[in-house]
């Protein structure tokens, strides 16, 4: 806390510590450093209103927050401690635990019960998702028709763009094209330009002429009364200015600065007479217009002037844009093949680990850890809690991998792409985690009953899984 303090107050800090304050416009500490109190940004945070979110972060993070405070609120409210307890069932669960799961009732017609409430639960989990995706919907609206202007409103992102015909530049197609179709709105073209090499030239020319900067300063502040002519600051050319010839800073500096110039300039026309690609930004001086545009269709095949929303300026993936739509179609469904095996083979070492991490296989494995887990306490603790953390460790390595398969995709934004990364985990825990840790954990332990009579798998299967219930109740408190 201390640290935070003393880096927040430096003004050199305040892009780090106060980013939003400034993109608003505001001053990034109202009163001074003084005044600021490390705890404020907590006020801040509860006391943002929603509209303040969209504001600062979009509208997709007032939608999260949304479905947020669905599942959390709920849950904070119905909130109550669990009573510990010492003992344990053969199978290592808590005997209050399987008390109060359906594997408990003997009396069928108690079965109604937990019928009429999955109904209820259901009910009520469908209408907070009704009247969630209502306020979703109201957000978006009131953000379209806001007053406060934002580019991507007035934009449409146009990929496919067909081969150049002959004497044009790409960005003459473009305003060509899409002039002839909307005369009276259409405002401009930005062409997705690949100025990678461009950019190189432009970093390497600033960081000369910083250098420059600073050996002028070091000159002019060794210029004394005593000394009027200074001390001309030197540099050696070499690995990180150790080795190499020793030059005069100032003089090197302004040579490299001006050799430079011309190479960038003429990086830059020829970027743009041979390095355009085959994407676009193209704005209009409406918002229906543009909103217009992204819903239609702009050529009789699929494959040439595909328009889409343009999403927002920061969540462009600049890098996919020129892919073309049947090399996005080939990867797409590459990606669903990897995802497939994926959840098939990522079983294998979870069960692995599940079955490694029963109390049995440890005793057997590592015999020094006798004397820990057959102390009561931590033996409940263990048998309880090991098989859901090792499938959690194994979950959460998951997200970066998918967004990984997502961007390969080719998908335009970085919002898109945590959007088909969720639904890919979606699958992952529908698969891995529902289907396959109750029916697989249910197969593994009556593998001997289900091979002496195959035709009672469905019986066996009907009676065992309830005892499941106890490793998903842990499985969601510890998420």
């Amino acid at each position: 806390m201390l640290l935070f303090v003393w880096l927040s107050r430096k003004p050199g800090n305040k892009f780090i510590y106060y980013p939003n304050r400034i993109l608003k416009g505001l001053d990034a500490i109202e009163g001074g450093y003084a005044s600021r109190n490390p705890f404020a940004w907590i006020h801040e945070a509860l006391s943002s209103t929603e509209q303040d979110v969209i504001a600062i972060s979009g509208v997709d993070t007032a939608v999260y927050f949304v479905f947020l405070s669905t599942i959390l609120l709920p849950v904070a409210a119905t909130d109550n401690s669990a009573k510990p307890s010492n003992s344990t069932m053969s199978n290592g669960t808590f005997n209050d635990v399987d008390k109060l799961s359906m594997e408990n009732i003997g009396n069928k017609n108690r079965l109604w019960a937990f019928l009429i409430a999955t109904y209820w639960v259901t009910f009520v989990t469908y209408y907070l998702l009704w009247k969630a995706y209502k306020h979703v919907s109201d957000l978006r609206t009131n953000a379209l028709v806001s007053p406060e202007v934002k580019p991507e409103q007035f934009a449409v992102l146009v990929r496919d763009i067909p081969d150049l015909p002959e004497g044009q530049t790409r960005k003459e197609q473009i305003d060509s094209y899409f002039k002839s179709i909307y005369p009276e709105t259409f405002y401009r073209s930005m062409v997705v330009t690949n100025n990678r090499q461009a950019n190189k030239i432009y970093e390497e020319l600033e960081g000369y002429k910083k250098k420059l900067i600073r050996a002028e300063a070091i000159y002019a502040d060794s210029e004394t009364t005593d000394k009027p002519e200074g001390t001309r600051p030197t540099d050696k050319t070499g690995f990180l200015g150790l080795c190499g010839e020793k030059v005069d800073s100032i003089e090197y500096y302004n040579e490299k600065t001006k050799e430079l110039l011309p190479k960038l300039e003429a990086e830059q026309k020829a970027t743009l007479r041979e390095k355009q690609q085959g994407a676009a930004l193209v704005f209009f001086t409406s918002r229906v217009t543009a909103a217009s545009a992204a819903q239609s269709l702009h050529a009789q095949i699929v494959d040439a002037w595909t328009v889409m929303d343009a999403p927002e300026p920061r969540l462009l993936i600049w890098t996919d844009l020129n892919i073309k739509f049947f090399n996005r179609q080939i990867r797409q469904n590459v990606v669903y093949v990897i995802v497939a095996l994926t959840i098939f083979f990522y079983m294998i070492p979870i069960g692995f680990i599940s079955a490694f991490t029963t109390l049995a296989n440890l005793r057997k494995q590592l015999p020094f850890l006798k004397v820990i887990v057959d102390q009561a306490a931590i033996k409940t603790v263990l048998e309880a809690y090991l098989p859901q953390i090792a499938l959690i460790v194994f979950l959460a390595v998951l997200p970066k991998f998918l967004m990984f398969l997502s961007k390969t995709e080719g998908i335009p934004s970085q919002s898109h792409i945590e959007r088909a990364a969720s639904g890919k985990y979606f699958y992952f825990s529908v698969l891995n985690v529902f289907i396959g840790v109750t029916v697989g954990g249910t197969l593994f332990s009556t593998f001997k009953l289900i091979k002496k009579d195959p035709n009672s798998v469905i019986r066996i299967l009907a009676y065992s899984l309830p005892g499941n219930a106890t490793f998903f109740l842990t499985y969601v408190a510890l998420k």
